[in-house]
């Protein structure tokens, strides 16, 4: 039974209805559980209360109930596979929202919401069911053939798969409605440099810089104007402009200087807890008497090869590879719950007896199956996620049995190439506005790397960038070998998978075409920017 609001019967309902709350959500909050119709806009207050309040467990609730007593509602199906996802259960979340998708095709010629369907395609490319995304955006633009962020919508949902010529005209067409907004002239600009001439590109990305509009987006135009003088080998100005865009991505940083510190905090904590005595405290035997599977984990630093690597793992049919999985993270929240200290997981893991690590290689297996299916307890998982470098210590203790495939690249193409990207705000990624802050938070996380590799007790395999490009198919013979998989032809034809699939990472547009050299010693254009952080590196 849903839980009661504690409100007064006579006060404004919290849901913001307008309504006394006797008069609205009351109804279903002491509804006898048993009777089989219910009060759909009581129910649906109480699940839109429960949202702003961010229970998301009596949101699925309700939505379950509104579901059931309206099945063909695409809007609640929607919304209990949104609730699913927040709640973490992301199997079971896609499932319906596939269900709303499916009644908004098959209700289209009824439908007069193409914000519904915009906002349903957003959330089906972000779970990675692209086909789905993209024909609900179609249906969308159907609807409103000439609304901006309608046409905006399907245009970002081809160009994420790499279906830039289908995206050229439609982006166009946007900037012809909305010709100021900046993040469309922005995409149309990188669609120009592939597709039209880069002259072009570059003259919409300065109108953009001389605007100067919104900062973000300022910065942005910045970052997409030096890979555009990078291609077109005017490495003097294409160093310059990301010197710009690392500045005013700095200025925007919601993250003070102290706060940037905290990841090197953690890299020299974590490096000297996890001495010898805490990575071999317990003996494989000790804990995989659960018979629970051999996970691999596929890490390294940012920008190092590890999403190629995830993309050809994943083309293997006994293979299941993430894609920037944040279960170990969620691990570690168990584990400070547990043991009752925080930020100190060295710490934390030395207080724990052997009898409380297994429930957190319990955790980390259901929350897989809630995210993957339960074929992740049958073909080999790959827990890809460049992040989980930094919980190296806390993986090797909870799984000395794992198998780790550490991703290595020339540091100073790694320092460049994060150099050149755009992230996603994060302690993590907070530094990366510099070179020299990219070198040195490059030099502690490898350095933690070898501090442990050779202390703890799950088996390693370096893989070097250079060599998967140079000798493709020996390179991952050794890696299959490795993980204890036969080599299957397919995996050499990763990049025709990676077409039509939503990937979160940077490299997205990079691992659906072929292995190519041409990422290899790009560092040596900049050379000179290189010398005072060589010695680091």
């Amino acid at each position: 039974m849903i839980s009661p609001i504690k409100t007064h019967r006579n006060a404004q309902c919290p849901c913001g209805s307008g309504k006394k709350y006797k008069a609205c959500c009351a109804g279903i909050a002491s509804a006898n559980p048993a009777d089989s119709k219910i009060d759909i806009e009581a129910v649906h207050c109480l699940a839109n209360n429960a949202i702003a309040r961010a229970d998301f467990l009596e949101a699925e609730h309700c939505f379950r109930k509104l579901a059931e007593a309206k099945p063909k509602d695409a809007y609640f199906q929607a919304s209990l596979g949104q609730a699913l996802c927040w709640l973490r259960r992301k199997k079971e979340g896609v499932s319906h929202l596939m269900q709303a998708a499916k009644l908004l095709e098959r209700q289209a010629n009824k439908s007069r919401d193409p914000k519904f369907l915009v906002d349903l395609s957003a959330q089906l490319m972000h779970w990675g069911e692209v086909g789905m995304g993209e024909k609900l955006a179609r249906l969308a633009v159907a609807m409103a053939p000439n609304s901006p962020s309608v046409l905006n919508n399907l245009v970002l949902c081809l160009t994420r798969v790499n279906r830039n010529a289908d995206a050229l005209p439609l982006s166009q067409k946007v900037c012809r409605l909305i010709p100021e907004h900046p993040g469309c002239n922005i995409v149309l600009a990188m669609l120009e440099a592939q597709l039209v001439n880069t002259e072009q590109a570059l003259t919409r990305l300065n109108s953009v810089i001389e605007q100067d509009l919104d900062p973000e987006q300022t910065a942005r135009a910045w970052l997409e104007k030096a890979v555009i003088l990078d291609k077109s080998a005017a490495y003097d100005d294409a160093y310059f402009a990301m010197i710009k865009a690392g500045e005013m991505h700095a200025a925007l940083s919601p993250y003070t200087p102290a706060q940037r510190e905290l990841i090197f905090d953690t890299l020299e904590r974590n490096r000297a807890g996890f001495d010898r005595n805490l990575l071999n405290q317990w003996p494989v035997q000790n804990l995989t008497d659960d018979e629970l599977p051999v996970p691999v984990f596929l890490l390294g630093f940012l920008r190092s090869g590890t999403t190629l690597t995830e993309q050809v793992l994943g083309t293997h049919p006994q293979i299941i590879a993430t894609d920037e999985s944040s279960i170990i993270h969620e691990v570690t929240v168990e584990l400070e719950k547990m043991s009752q200290i925080s930020g100190d997981h060295a710490k934390a893991l030395s207080a724990l007896k052997v009898s409380q690590i297994k429930p957190l290689r319990q955790f980390y297996w259901r929350r897989m199956r809630e995210e993957y299916g339960e074929e992740v307890m049958s073909r080999q998982l790959v827990d890809k996620n460049a992040l989980n470098t930094i919980e190296l210590g806390v993986i090797s203790v909870i799984f000395p049995e794992a198998k780790i495939i550490f991703a290595l690249r020339d540091p100073r193409d790694v320092c460049l190439s994060c150099f050149m990207q755009s992230f996603s705000p994060s302690p993590a990624t907070a530094n990366m506005t510099s070179l020299p802050n990219i070198a040195r938070q490059y030099s502690e996380v490898m350095g933690y790397w070898l501090a442990l590799r050779d202390r703890m007790q799950p088996k390693f395999l370096e893989l070097r960038y250079e060599d998967t490009v140079s000798n493709f198919e020996v390179t991952f013979r050794q890696v299959f070998a490795f993980i204890g998989v036969d080599w299957h032809e397919s995996v050499s034809k990763f990049h025709e998978r990676a077409k039509g699939r939503y990937i979160s990472t940077p490299s997205f547009a990079a691992v659906s075409k072929p292995v190519y050299n041409s990422a290899i010693q790009r560092w040596l254009n900049y050379e000179p920017h290189f010398e005072a952080i060589q010695p680091q590196l």
